[in-house]
């Protein structure tokens, strides 16, 4: 609204600057000119109206006759009767309408249609105190105030009305959208919604300047004197405004996406005609302006279909081999049959001998859309990889340092130890241990990318 705002003070600035010569006599003659016509119309109504009275009603009190008193009154009460009658019919109407729903009206909704019934009720009322008015036979400078004041009235009443209705059916469609599994009519609804308010308010001050007899047409000429200054002035509000439209025409986020973008990192809450706002994971808002989102990078953390996890599970070393393989196939075991892991791609090999522990690297990734499924499901696995440790005996890792003491009798000085050939030793070492493996019995992991099998190599880069 602050956009709004901004465009009808300055049409109000520009048009006082341009029209400072337009005297208040000159606005009357105009206005009495064009009541002429109307009140030709409307003479035998009110002559009508005169005989339908006695004479001794026809007597002069306080500017008026009395019948014109007493008709002053009665159209004020088929104004109010028309306001009750129009409220009640409304609601009738929409309670038949939804008669075969399912869903019964909430309070909430009874007074969401209060609310857009009222300005229907008072466009009314004065719609018929403005046809009334002609009927009483007012003297013409009377006639003339009230009916100037009445179409103000009912201009007011009109913007007024076109408000609650499309803040109304606004809501309706935000509820069905809400059923739908795209976002994009989330993000579009507010934008739509702003927009009708917006022209709302254009019709509302193109109707303001007919109700007080303001050229129109040399109004919207004026504007073009002060163009330039205008444009430059409003620059910036330009941009963000068609940086809106390209965001909702490219569509880089949805409403509810985890965004990164220019330093702010959140969750988009709304989208409107001037800024983005975006909440943070520390629970405050901040403002992006809609140009910046045509030009800056927008990582969109939403749209992943995976979500990376990668830990190192620390061992004690005193787990012996068969136990870390059984472990490691295991864990494997586990994310195959996980229901929201990735099936194809994931890695659990014993990756380093560290300090305190033996490290076991787990690689893999989560198939889900939110971070609280994201946390749930890590939270499943790794519960299971801890049960399935204590099924194997084997024990988790922390920091420590671990003193050994020999006895005298039972020590081994290593420091003695001589291998008639080293190399020849260790060679008939490492046989022993690795002599039953072969290159086919493992073959290179691939990795499969939107169809195409990748090698272990390609998959690195």
């Amino acid at each position: 609204m602050r956009f709004l705002k901004q465009l009808v003070f300055c049409i109000s600035l520009l048009g006082m600057f341009t029209f400072p010569g337009v005297a208040r006599a000159q606005e009357e003659t105009d206005l009495k000119l064009n009541l002429n016509s109307t009140l030709e119309l409307h003479e035998a109504w009110a002559e009508g109206f005169k005989e339908f009275f006695p004479e001794s009603l026809h007597t002069t009190h306080f500017l008026l006759a009395d019948y014109q008193w007493i008709g002053c009154l009665v159209l004020i009460f088929f104004g109010f009767l028309a306001d009750l009658s129009v409220r009640n019919l409304l609601t009738i109407i929409v309670r038949w309408i939804r008669r075969d729903q399912k869903e019964a009206d909430t309070p909430d909704d009874q007074k969401r249609e209060r609310k857009v019934w009222k300005p229907v009720g008072l466009l009314t009322q004065a719609v018929v105190w403005y046809w009334g008015a002609f009927c009483l036979g007012l003297p013409l400078s009377l006639l003339l105030i009230v009916t100037v004041a009445l179409k103000f009235f009912t201009v007011v009443a009109s913007v007024w009305t076109a408000f609650r209705f499309i803040d109304w059916i606004a809501t309706v469609i935000t509820r069905k959208a809400a059923g739908t599994e795209t976002k994009f009519d989330d993000l579009l609804i507010p934008l739509v919604r702003k927009a009708l308010k917006a022209f709302s308010i254009c019709v509302g001050l193109v109707l303001f300047a007919d109700v007080f007899q303001l050229d129109v047409t040399a109004l919207i000429g004026g504007l073009g004197i002060g163009g330039a200054a205008l444009a430059f002035a409003s620059q910036d509000t330009l941009s963000n405004l068609f940086g809106s439209l390209t965001v909702l025409a490219d569509r880089p986020f949805e409403i509810g996406d985890w965004i990164v973008s220019d330093g702010v990192e959140g969750t988009v809450e709304n989208v409107g005609m001037r800024s983005t706002r975006v909440r943070t994971f520390y629970n405050s808002v901040i403002v992006l302006p809609n140009s910046r989102l045509t030009t800056a990078v927008v990582d969109n953390m939403g749209k992943r279909e995976f979500r990376r996890f990668t830990t190192k599970l620390g061992v004690q070393y005193d787990t012996t081999p068969e136990q870390l393989e059984a472990f490691c196939e295991a864990i494997r075991e586990i994310i195959r049959r996980h229901p929201y892991t990735r099936k194809d791609y994931f890695q659990v090999y014993v990756n380093d001998l560290a300090a305190s522990s033996i490290d076991i690297l787990l690689y893999m990734f989560f198939e889900c859309t939110d971070w609280p499924t994201e946390l749930r499901e890590r939270h499943r696995l790794l519960t299971d990889i801890m049960r399935v440790a204590q099924r194997l005996g084997v024990q988790f890792a922390f920091p420590t340092q671990t003193l050994h003491l020999f006895q005298e009798e039972n020590h081994v000085d290593y420091a003695t130890l001589r291998f008639d050939s080293p190399h020849d030793h260790g060679l008939d070492a490492a046989s022993a241990v690795t002599g039953h493996l072969a290159k086919e019995d493992f073959p290179p992991v691939t990795v499969i990318t939107d169809g195409k099998r990748l090698g272990a190599a390609e998959a690195d880069g």
